[in-house]
């Protein structure tokens, strides 16, 4: 699974005057059939404002799949996938089938294709972002090498838009803020009072803002791999830089005390790290027909491997593997994802640049870029082992739009929610750092639940860990929260060694 970049989300997206105040707009159905690619949904597609402000917008259309309860209907259970970008349809049968049946026996599954993704007005642009060559920056770059990334970026952003076929003018539409309205849409053509919400990653930042906006139509929240909206972005970036660095560590401290890890590692495998690093940046390996194999590739196979128990395992035998000279599993690792028709890194960006105020109204992508690379140096990102993270999304700092929409006003934390609560978390999980989920938790007076997995990945629910899947299953299907208000789950995972 790629790992999953995530920001905070904006809840208003505002142009003049408008507010989110707007007149009750009407369901409009343009189909009503089976799903191609989900065996046992049916897929309903709605014709839904591009813009839910502004009365009268033109529409677009979002596509969303339902399977209906084995036995009689005690609710719908919607799922929001992460990303964002990820086309929640194309995953629905798999997902489903690691669903409790107590949830598919007596539930109403729904997924969805946001919009932007999939069978919803999809946004891609696979050619841009393949031919992209922006050149990186850190907290070291020169004014003149910022100058450089800032027009790559801006070139970058012209040209998805271009390839797209899509209106810069209709940027702002993407944003999280917008697409959950096109899931109240749906509850109301589905003639549900309340929906239960599970999200994962990017997915609870969706959930979140729908049951920000709609709390009176939620019976239920399940957040796992939380994002929590109060945290400031670059603060999310600090401790996702800091949760990355730490998951790789301890991934190459337990390879000293499995035996066989052990047995294969060169010598100490957190300082074997370090020493391939020092080598591969002074100088690349070549690994023949004019491929090389330097630092970044060394950080890109941590990048793809850490945030999941089982790959991390892949990650320690290929780097016993390049401590004694052999790099192939190690690039292996670190090759980019082949283009996949179910997630569009056009749409992650298009909403990560829109759901938080990278850029204040007609201000500067470039000044903010300054105070960006300050920041990094404040906080030691270049110091940290994949403190590269830090940077990950800073083309969002001159993505079209960006700097016209108005500044954001996320919600007040939750404190008292008019819903119960269960939030997952792993104390390994890097790409939402365990931290997101706690503050959650912690503000919620009543009525919330914690569960931990030790060692666990980056979202828990449906991976066959009877701890997690058991007390979701309890939570959604009974009403039943944990027997205790926070639960500790071991990883369940085999020593492969």
């Amino acid at each position: 699974m790629r790992p999953l970049r995530v920001l905070l989300p904006a809840l208003l997206l505002l142009t003049g005057c408008a507010t989110w105040s707007q007149p009750e707009a009407a369901v409009t159905v343009v189909s009503e059939e089976p799903c191609a690619d989900a065996e046992g949904f049916s897929c309903v597609t709605l014709a839904v404002p591009t813009d839910h402000v502004v009365v009268g917008s033109a529409t677009w259309d979002v596509t969303f799949a339902v399977h209906r309860a084995e036995q009689e209907s005690r609710g719908v259970f919607v799922t929001a996938t992460g990303g964002p970008g990820s086309s929640g349809i194309a995953l629905a049968t798999d997902y489903t089938d690691a669903m409790p049946a107590e949830i598919t026996d007596s539930f109403d599954v729904v997924f969805f294709d946001q919009r932007g993704i999939g069978l919803s007005q999809p946004f891609r642009c696979d050619d841009t972002v393949a031919a992209d060559a922006s050149p990186g920056v850190d907290s070291s770059s020169s004014p003149e090498e910022r100058d450089a990334f800032a027009e790559a970026a801006t070139a970058f952003g012209e040209d998805c838009f271009a390839e797209a076929g899509v209106d810069p003018a209709d940027a702002a539409r993407y944003g999280t803020r917008q697409a959950v309205e096109d899931l109240e849409l749906f509850r109301r053509w589905l003639g549900a009072d309340t929906l239960t919400l599970y999200g994962e990653s990017y997915g609870t930042q969706f959930v979140q803002t729908y049951a920000a906006a709609h709390p009176e139509h939620v019976d239920g929240l399940v957040l796992d791999g939380v994002v929590d909206l109060s945290t400031e972005v670059e603060d999310f970036y600090t401790e996702a830089a800091q949760a990355y660095s730490d998951a790789l560590t301890a991934t190459l401290l337990a390879c000293d005390v499995q035996r066989r890890c052990a047995d294969e590692a060169p010598g100490d495998s957190l300082a074997g790290y370090d020493q391939l690093a020092e080598q591969l940046a002074a100088e690349p390996v070549d690994l023949g027909d004019g491929e090389e194999f330097g630092l970044d590739g060394l950080q890109a196979a941590a990048f793809s491997t850490v945030s999941d128990p089982y790959s991390r395992t892949a990650l320690q035998e290929a780097l016993n593997e390049g401590l004694d000279g052999e790099f192939e599993s190690l690039a292996t690792l670190a090759a980019p994802a082949p283009v996949d028709d179910t997630f569009s890194d056009a749409l992650f960006l298009a909403v990560e640049c829109q759901d938080f105020d990278f850029v204040p109204r007609d201000g500067s992508g470039r000044a903010e870029l300054d105070d960006w690379l300050d920041a990094a140096a404040e906080v030691g990102a270049d110091g940290m082992r994949l403190g590269a993270v830090f940077y990950n999304d800073l083309s969002c700092l001159f993505w079209p739009g960006v700097a016209d929409t108005a500044d954001f006003e996320r919600p007040a934390p939750v404190t008292d929610p008019a819903y119960p609560m269960l939030v997952l978390t792993a104390d390994t999980d890097p790409n939402t750092p365990t931290q997101n989920a706690l503050r959650v938790y912690s503000r919620v007076l009543d009525d919330a639940s914690l569960v931990t997995q030790q060692g666990g990945p980056h979202v828990l629910f449906g991976r066959g860990v009877s701890c997690v899947d058991d007390l979701v299953a309890d939570f959604v299907a009974a009403g039943t929260p944990p027997p205790t208000e926070v639960t500790v789950c071991a990883g369940d995972v085999s020593d492969p060694y």
